[in-house]
């Protein structure tokens, strides 16, 4: 009798161990399945970024007068659906494997089967699209740097401009020079050119308002245009006035430490004198 217990036992054991083996082997299934999972679909986003930044080049090149590139947009936008429809479907796969701590692969099998079968169709077309963007992706790629390379070349260059107390500004590399100079509640900036100079002055005035620094200004002082830049500031007001051999520009920004006054005094009689509102304009929007 003793026997037969010892042997049903053994049976129990034997088939207690057999199913924890096998929900053991499901489980390291499941986690196998996520790994390989992740890395595809860290691979297949890899991809579909490249096509994007190849798409974006292509519809800036369109965008800036090169139509030929319309074919080639199309083809680019079709193939990234395609390649990110992939992606989508890992991503959901691996939603399925991780919405529970400890998934069986048995209790998740019909799901991944399903999203298998879904999987194995879009790699195959992703594929397929990836060769055929290839000679797409070699012609928009030099026509993508050239562009980048003539913007590069076309943007204006700037030099640092420290001042003393700490602010700095970027202002366009011009034949002249620079000089920088001032105080916690001034910025100066000289800039020479020839025998030439202009300087370039923003002053704090704490407590004060515009208003009131306008009425101290020349009565000739009358309001004139001002560049996008400058608009940009939200100046309270923009005026200039003549001296001898001389105009002044001068403008008056509102800010919570009080009115910042900017003014640029510079010459008139001097051929090919460049712009130096860019100079007025960042020393203002340094103190603001």
């Amino acid at each position: 009798m003793r026997t037969v217990r010892w042997a049903l036992l053994a049976l129990v054991e034997v088939g207690v161990f057999g199913a924890l083996a096998a929900t053991a082997h499901a489980d390291a299934r499941t986690k196998e399945l996520a790994v390989g999972y992740e890395k595809e679909l860290a691979a297949c986003r890899t991809r579909a970024d490249g096509v994007t930044r190849v798409v974006a080049g292509a519809q800036a090149l369109i965008e800036g007068g090169q139509a030929q590139h319309a074919d080639d947009l199309a083809a680019l936008r079709a193939g990234l659906t395609t390649v990110e429809a992939y992606c989508a479907e890992l991503a959901a796969t691996l939603a399925i494997l991780g919405a529970e701590p400890n998934p069986s692969y048995r209790a998740l099998e019909r799901k991944l089967d399903e999203q298998d079968n879904k999987i194995r169709k879009l790699r195959q077309q992703s594929k397929q699209v990836l060769e055929a963007l290839a000679p797409v992706i070699s012609r928009m790629i030099p026509a993508m740097n050239a562009r980048v390379g003539a913007a590069a070349a076309s943007a204006p260059r700037r030099v640092r401009v420290p001042f003393p107390a700490g602010r700095a500004i970027d202002a366009p590399a011009l034949r002249g020079t620079y000089r920088a100079a001032g105080t916690e509640a001034s910025d100066i900036v000289e800039y020479a050119e020839g025998k030439a100079s202009a300087t370039a002055t923003t002053r704090l005035a704490a407590g004060e308002t515009c208003e009131a620094l306008r009425r101290s200004l020349p009565a000739e002082a009358t309001a004139i245009a001002a560049s996008e830049p400058a608009r940009a500031l939200g100046l309270t007001w923009y005026v200039s006035y003549a001296r001898p051999v001389r105009r002044v520009r001068a403008a008056c920004k509102l800010t919570k430490a009080g009115a910042v006054l900017g003014t640029l005094d510079e010459p008139t009689e001097v051929g090919g004198w460049p712009d130096l509102e860019p100079v007025l304009v960042a020393m203002i929007a340094a103190r603001s």
